[in-house]
């Protein structure tokens, strides 16, 4: 090739490589963005999983408690029904038969609102207070007994006392349980989460490696280039000076020549120039 060839062929190669550079430096800022956006889903990925983790200890935990009070409260039923087993025998032995104290106060209170809450006809009326007279007189008859009867007075406050610890052991269950589905849920949703960026995640690290991998294929075009443009750029710079050399040999060869045709004439005692005299000396002649 001519060094016009090779000079055309340089200006080509460092238009392709202006080109290939804006390309690698293209992907190489697209890998670094994807290299953040991974690295900030893989922080938030763990702190979720870490979250998760946190609401699953809390619902362990809470699922022992539960646990723990659902054993307390069979022991207050046990205990409830075993008093209750007492207070039949002694109701047997010390009350008339018939309803219970219990059952008398509780028909106390449902007529009792009743009469507040219903508009009742002047018949109603006057069947709610007798029936509300009889019961009274019932609950009084009772309450002199339990008075009369220590031993009674006394188990039936024990059942009151016990059904009221089982009573609050069974909220106490159900708050818990509540919690402890409510940790749960927590627990899923952050872990959930943390599965959607995962598969964010792999998608990212998907178009980070081809990205990388076309940074560096336009790379590797990027020193090609540069390589046979240092080639061309040596190749050029040998043939200038192969035609300097040339160039030079063929000036020498001229002079040389011309010398040795005034040389012929000295010898031939022709007169010579000053020009004449030192051309032979620049040839070496005299």
């Amino acid at each position: 090739m001519s060094i016009e060839e090779l000079q055309k062929r340089r200006e080509e190669l460092r238009k392709k490589l202006g080109e290939v550079k804006e390309i690698r430096e293209k992907f190489n800022e697209k890998s670094k963005q994807l290299k953040e956006k991974r690295q900030e889903l893989a922080a938030q990925i763990k702190k979720y999983k870490q979250e998760g983790l946190h609401h699953k200890e809390q619902r362990d935990e809470t699922n022992i408690r539960v646990a723990n009070s659902k054993k307390r409260r069979r022991e207050l039923n046990k205990e409830y029904k075993e008093i209750r087993k007492e207070i039949e025998r002694l109701r047997k032995k010390y009350l008339p038969e018939g309803e219970s104290l219990e059952f008398l106060n509780k028909r106390k209170e449902e007529l009792e609102f009743k009469q507040m809450t219903h508009q009742l006809s002047k018949r109603e009326e006057q069947e709610l207070v007798e029936e509300l007279s009889k019961l009274n007189e019932k609950i009084k008859e009772r309450q002199k007994i339990l008075e009369k009867t220590p031993e009674l007075k006394e188990i039936l406050e024990k059942e009151r006392l016990i059904k009221e610890k089982g009573d609050k052991e069974h909220v106490k269950v159900r708050e818990l349980a509540d919690k402890a589905q409510e940790e749960h849920l927590r627990m899923m949703e952050c872990f959930n989460k943390s599965d959607e960026l995962y598969k964010e995640l792999k998608k990212i690290q998907k178009e980070y490696v081809m990205a990388r991998l076309d940074a560096d294929k336009a790379h590797k075009k990027f020193v090609s280039y540069i390589k046979e443009i240092r080639e061309i750029e040596e190749q050029m710079e040998s043939m200038k000076k192969k035609e300097k050399v040339d160039k030079i040999q063929k000036e020498r060869t001229a002079i040389q020549k011309k010398a040795d045709d005034v040389y012929e004439r000295f010898k031939k005692g022709e007169k010579l120039s000053t020009e004449d005299f030192m051309l032979l000396q620049k040839a070496g002649l005299i």
